[in-house]
């Protein structure tokens, strides 16, 4: 039988004995409490061992979050989270709900990279087997979910991944270029050409730095919408929010992005911002790009 609700509290601690503990355990009892209820609520269809279930979320929760527990439950998106669980766990009809939530975010994502149905299906197999079987060498990639934004975004991002290495893998095996990984745009332009020698290296580290800078969330929008192509209305539907509410973060976010890209490359190169803007223009004003081309040959995945 599993752990009684009074001892879940118990049982998140014990399974993180390295990490700081809260001041007040039953204020941790009585979230951790109202997180199951909320997980084992959000999938009526699937049948959930009340008994069990609660410590397997529990467990999962106590393995991906941080040091500040509290702050970490309070925004952690803990439905998607159960769900993920349950397919680990080959809780009958799991896989079936979760392509039903993830399945359009992956077609969108994939077809970004290019939209033949062979991909789409070999993408879809091998994504599969990484998330939820692993291999002898990584364990299934569902259990690094942390829960910080929608599953179906993360898993989005999974799948951009997977298409990208298998055309990358078919240029290599063409003997072709599989695409240019640099940061600055390539084009036939004297004022870029100028832009790409003076500024590239501190271009780049400054997008980068940027960029692991920002909140989760917003990392995660920025990949969702430059590399995986999705629209501001598929994304809105992942986080279940207005259209005008994702365009405004996302928005937010590539101003921090450009901000602080611009403060990064002028104090190490030592010039104004004004000097700068007015010999970056047409650089700055491809920021997406910019972003686009690190995020996609990023190996993080901090984003979950």
């Amino acid at each position: 039988m599993g752990p009684t609700r009074s001892s879940l509290a118990a049982l998140f601690l014990g399974a993180r004995p390295d990490r700081p503990e809260p001041a007040d355990t039953a204020a941790l009892e009585a979230q951790l409490v109202a997180l199951v209820d909320k997980a084992l609520a959000a999938w009526p269809e699937l049948p959930l061992d009340r008994e069990r279930f609660p410590a397997r979320v529990v467990s999962q929760l106590a393995a991906v979050l941080g040091d500040d527990a509290a702050a970490d439950l309070a925004s952690v998106y803990v439905e998607d989270l159960a769900l993920g669980v349950a397919c680990i766990d080959k809780v009958p009809g799991s896989l079936t709900t979760l392509d039903r939530i993830c399945g359009p975010a992956i077609t969108t994502a994939v077809a970004r990279v290019d939209r033949s149905p062979e991909l789409r299906d070999e993408v879809r197999q091998i994504l599969w087997q990484r998330l939820f079987v692993g291999t002898p060498e990584q364990r299934p990639r569902i259990l690094s979910y942390a829960g910080r934004g929608p599953l179906a975004g993360w898993v989005a991002v999974a799948a951009q991944r997977v298409a990208l290495d298998l055309r990358r893998e078919a240029a290599r095996t063409a003997a072709s270029d599989p695409g240019a990984d640099q940061v600055l745009p390539s084009d036939d332009h004297p004022e870029i050409d100028y832009l790409r020698t003076k500024y590239k290296a501190e271009f780049e580290v400054a997008v980068r730095q940027a960029l692991t800078a920002l909140p989760d969330r917003d990392r995660l929008l920025l990949r969702l919408s430059t590399v995986s192509g999705l629209t501001h209305e598929q994304i809105a539907t992942i986080y279940k929010v207005n259209q005008s509410t994702v365009t405004r973060w996302i928005r937010n976010a590539r101003a921090e992005v450009l901000r602080a890209t611009e403060h990064a490359v002028c104090e190490k190169l030592g010039v104004q911002p004004a000097e700068f803007r007015s010999l970056a223009g047409l650089l700055l004003s491809r920021i997406d790009l910019s972003i686009s081309h690190v995020l996609a040959t990023s190996s993080s995945s901090s984003d979950s």
